[in-house]
């Protein structure tokens, strides 16, 4: 178990060192000169040199590459061009947005689908399990971005049930998670599905059932556990995604998290501050893999034994 433990926190640390140099170099490529961008249209070529050496522009590229890896390790990310603060003080004053539309994603994932997916594996065949396929399928085939502007204006706009942006109450969290929420859901809903059937088909289900297990302890105790393992990887992964900046639904829905944060930095050309959100959502999902292997071997007890 240590070393299993040590080997996931040395893959992390590739992962991550990989993910910061590659944003890193593309960043670099970009055809933009950032202190002519900070100097601004009018600026005379002194001026733009100046605050090119200041910010350490003219440097060679590996010496500013390690320079960025080396404060990035120590929490220092760099400072907005924009604004002028630090980043990552600017990202975790994002993050509590986002995480409130994460968890509120997360919970129509696993209500709305997990629900769905136990209740069409139990009813194989019928009308209602080609009615949750039917539903299912449609919403996977809308874009995420379409399907919030289509709440956006049924019920916001048209009907003024919700607000129609921002944040502040509850009401205001509603349509953003409906949104990331739905499709989501019908994905969890497939996903639940399939796994249920393949574990009510296995001989220790037939097994429980000849002895006379009642039927809620087979499904609850037996076969959702089992069928609960790709559930809960794709739980952490999805969640890891959400927590990292859900970009199109919080912008549609000017939610001010994460994901508003990198699309105006894009706009601006903010470099520190998009290479400040793409590590962000890397260390969550590295983070967040972490804590997901530790329920794998919850769940499963041949991993707790070694086998």
């Amino acid at each position: 178990m240590v070393q299993r433990g040590l080997m996931r926190l040395w893959g992390g640390l590739l992962v991550w060192l990989t993910v910061a140099t590659l944003t890193f170099v593309i960043t670099y490529l970009i055809p933009a000169n950032p202190a002519k961008l900070l100097a601004g249209a009018q600026a005379d070529p002194e001026t733009v040199s100046r605050i090119a050496r200041e910010l350490g522009l003219d440097d060679p590229v590996w010496l500013r590459l390690g320079r960025y890896l080396f404060h990035a390790l120590q929490g220092d990310w760099g400072v907005s061009y924009a604004t002028g603060q630090a980043v990552l003080p600017a990202i975790f004053e994002r993050f509590g947005a986002t995480a409130m539309l994460a968890v509120a994603a997360m919970a129509v994932y696993v209500l709305v689908g997990g629900g769905l997916g136990v209740w069409a594996a139990l009813r194989p065949g019928t009308w209602v399990d080609r009615l949750i396929a039917g539903l299912a399928i449609a919403a996977l085939s809308i874009p995420t971005f379409w399907m919030g502007l289509v709440l956006l204006f049924l019920l916001a706009y048209h009907l003024s049930l919700f607000p129609l942006g921002g944040a502040g109450t509850l009401w205001h969290l509603c349509l953003p998670a409906l949104t990331l929420g739905l499709a989501g859901a019908a994905y969890y809903t497939r996903v639940l599905r399939q796994s249920m059937t393949q574990e009510l088909g296995k001989d220790y289900v037939r097994a429980a059932r000849a002895k006379g297990v009642t039927e809620y302890r087979v499904v609850g105790h037996h076969v959702l556990r089992n069928a609960l393992m790709p559930f809960v990887t794709l739980l952490g992964v999805d969640f890891a995604n959400l927590l990292g900046g859900a970009v199109l639904t919080e912008s549609v829905f000017a939610w001010p998290g994460i994901g508003q944060l990198a699309v105006q930095a894009i706009d601006t050309l903010d470099i520190p501050m998009i290479m400040g959100t793409v590590l962000f959502a890397a260390t969550v999902i590295i983070v967040v893999n972490w804590i997901v292997d530790g329920l794998y071997v919850w769940l499963d007890p041949r991993l707790r034994h070694g086998s």
